[in-house]
């Protein structure tokens, strides 16, 4: 898939991951449309700032609304055309302190799948259909056209999942929404496969964003003493190329890439380090 004068939507588009990927692919001649929930004035004056080479529109929406994603979808269709993709970054974490009891991440646990997994199937579903939609709908009406296959490369859709993903300490809740995530795109490559559209996911490590930014250097340590290399944060430059990749290797569907230096979210346990549980040393617990 070629990224230039192609349109590609970018949830959380004007984040960490999400911004430095709409600078990639606007760099490069894409247009984009950025999914967020920051103020209107702000996401515009970010979208103005890309302007450059390519096409940059701002969308207030609520992924987990599906009605506003479908309206947004349809509008990026109208007014920038060639829709052929998306990359979807938006998600949360959220953290409450540790005890020893589950079920106080009820809550928690319930927005994470809310916006993590409801929103992710509904981004792929919606920008799927409108990729889809000259095929499935060829007369304009609701009415179903019968199956059809085709052989032509016609779209790509970018989901990030999360080294959470296999959860081994400190994501009770966050990192099943992230094995979801992987389990989403699966199931989506193999029904989007007979209509030429491509899913992935990718799982990076700890990202330096503003998500990160409060317990950073925590992780830092733990990537010190368990990753491979590099053992130190990623920037979110650093995880685009992998993007790029993804989008233009026609190869490269239903599985999950993992950018994370070979870190596998091991941490210390209890008794270890002279008997200190390390769960106290932790920023809280996903």
């Amino acid at each position: 898939m070629k990224i230039s004068g192609n349109t590609f939507v970018i949830t959380g588009g004007t984040g960490g991951i999400g911004g430095a990927t709409a600078k990639s692919l606007t760099s490069q001649g894409a247009s984009v449309a950025l999914f967020d929930i920051i103020p209107e004035e702000k996401g515009q004056a970010f979208a103005k700032e890309l302007d450059v080479g390519g096409k940059a529109k701002y969308y207030q929406v609520d992924i987990t609304n599906s009605d506003a994603v479908k309206i947004a979808v349809e509008d990026v269709v109208a007014s920038l055309g060639n829709l052929k993709g998306a990359v979807h970054c938006a998600g949360v974490a959220i953290k409450r302190e540790w005890t020893n009891d589950i079920a106080e991440s009820i809550p928690n646990f319930k927005k994470m799948l809310d916006i993590n997994v409801t929103g992710t199937f509904i981004v792929n579903a919606h920008v799927a259909d409108a990729i889809n939609k000259p095929l499935n709908h060829p007369d304009g009406s609701d009415k179903h056209a019968p199956f059809w296959t085709s052989n032509e490369e016609r779209g790509v859709i970018i989901n990030f999942a999360s080294a959470a993903a296999n959860p081994y300490a400190r994501v009770l809740s966050y990192g099943p929404t992230k094995t979801a995530v992987v389990g989403i795109t699966k199931s989506f490559s193999d029904f989007l496969g007979p209509s030429g559209i491509r899913v992935v996911s990718i799982s990076p490590s700890i990202v330096v964003s503003a998500m990160t930014a409060n317990f950073s250097q925590y992780f830092t340590d733990d990537l010190l003493k368990t990753a491979t290399f590099p053992r130190v944060p990623l920037t979110a430059d650093q995880i685009t190329p992998t993007v790029q990749y993804i989008i233009e290797n026609v190869g490269v569907n239903g599985i999950d890439i993992p950018v994370d230096g070979g870190w596998r979210l091991v941490s210390l346990k209890a008794g270890i380090e002279g008997g200190k549980d390390p769960r106290e040393l932790a920023p809280g617990l996903e």
